[in-house]
């Protein structure tokens, strides 16, 4: 049987959640806090690092008590059985085509903040990074790993640099009016900034490619989201401080850069935010891959998507995926659907996602370990109860996913034996 290529290090897993979490947010979620909440969005960081802490830790344990390539599906189907398994594995699948487009348009927007492009030119472009993510996945999640990390970490230094030149009062704060806390403005700010979070799942269907999976992979899962937590945390602290209330245009973090090093922050900000826009795309081509070629070795879709090319790489799956992406970009694109609700979409699939492996959490583990998956749970059934408009959407689609299946499977019951 074919198996994947062990290559990922400590380092470049670290580097490819990081990555995936500060994704297309790094530079605008910080700010997008601050204007709705003030100060009180320092309050909203730190409420969500914590919550989203027995989520991570839940997902590091499955990880490394069931490392495999299909993730969330695997741990749903060791808990469940396989047909809410591959349930997951097809939400999963899903979120790509409707995720992938609403990254697509932040990249676009960074990228137009460089070079004027026509609509059509911005199309190409897109379609241009679909098949260049394409090369990148079929050379291995080595290559990706080293390219993640650079980009990750490049990013998250912007935003630090920014905020330890301003804590040395490279220049003077802005006076911001006094704030009393409250609870309604800390839980909004963590609601909105929830967002800035998806990815975590995405490295559980790299778990199997760690060259010491039960050592790295936790490891990677709570520092990676500790860093990204203090990050975003500095990013929101100096926009509050140095840029809420400032005479300008624009992204916040191109008045700060430009105010803290000088000149050249439009140029640069608009090049790294365009990269780590690309690094989130590129992350989730190369989870999706991972799970489709799953699915394909376990006989739940075409045989032929479960063989690896001599890089390791799941050749036939990372090609589908890559088409699949590059037509939701061209039919998105014709319908002009609107961002706000392809982010809607894929958020719903995610906190259903997040919620059955808490759930297959709380299933597979014993005594004291299901306390922190029963807290992500709750953590998940909040998110869930924030996105009831939405939600519509998600029953549908898991809905038909399950009516399918069980066309094709008729014998079989939910919890996976046969009946």
């Amino acid at each position: 049987m074919q198996s994947l290529h062990r290559s990922l290090s400590f380092s470049q897993g670290l580097g490819i959640l990081v990555s995936a979490l500060l994704g297309t947010g790094v530079f605008i979620v910080p700010e997008l806090t601050v204007k709705q909440s003030g100060a009180n969005a320092l309050w909203g960081w730190g409420l969500l690092v914590f919550a989203i802490i027995p989520v991570a830790f839940a997902f590091a344990r499955l990880g490394k008590r069931y490392p495999h390539a299909g993730g969330a599906s695997h741990y749903v189907h060791s808990a469940f059985g396989a047909t809410q398994g591959r349930i997951v594995g097809w939400v999963l699948l899903a979120l790509v085509p409707v995720g992938l487009p609403a990254a697509m348009e932040m990249a676009g927007w960074f990228l137009t903040s460089l070079v004027t492009l026509t609509p059509a030119e911005l199309l190409a472009v897109k379609l241009a990074l679909v098949a260049g993510m394409l090369w990148v996945n079929l050379r291995g999640v080595k290559l990706s790993g080293s390219l993640q990390t650079a980009i990750a970490f490049s990013v998250g230094g912007i935003v630090v640099l920014l905020s330890v030149l301003a804590w040395f009062d490279v220049i003077p704060p802005i006076p911001a009016e006094p704030t009393s806390f409250n609870w309604g403005q800390v839980g909004a700010a963590a609601g909105l900034a929830f967002w800035s979070f998806i990815g975590i799942e995405t490295l559980a269907h790299l778990s199997t490619e760690f060259k010491n999976p039960e050592r790295d992979f936790p490891l990677c899962l709570i520092i990676g989201v500790a860093l990204v937590g203090l990050v975003y945390w500095m990013g929101s602290w100096v926009t509050l401080h140095y840029a809420l209330g400032a005479d300008y245009s624009g992204p916040a973090m191109v008045y700060l850069f430009d105010a803290l090093i000088g000149g050249h922050g439009k140029l640069l900000i608009g090049l790294f935010g365009f990269l780590s826009c690309v690094a989130t795309m590129n992350i989730y081509l190369a989870g999706s891959s991972r799970m489709l070629w799953s699915l394909g070795k376990d006989g739940a879709t075409y045989p032929a998507l479960g063989k690896v090319n001599r890089h390791g790489a799941p050749a036939n799956a990372v090609f589908a995926m890559s088409i699949a992406s590059a037509a939701s970009l061209l039919v998105f694109s014709v319908l002009q659907v609107p961002l706000e609700e392809l982010i809607r979409m894929a958020n719903g699939m995610i906190v259903l996602v997040y919620l059955l492996t808490m759930l297959s959490a709380v299933r597979l583990f014993q005594g004291k370990d299901r306390v922190l998956p029963g807290l992500g749970v709750l953590v998940c059934l909040y998110l869930a109860y924030t996105l009831m408009s939405s939600l519509w959407c998600i029953a549908v689609v898991y809905t038909g996913i399950f009516i399918i299946l069980r066309i094709r499977k008729p014998k079989q019951t939910l919890m996976g034996a046969q009946a």
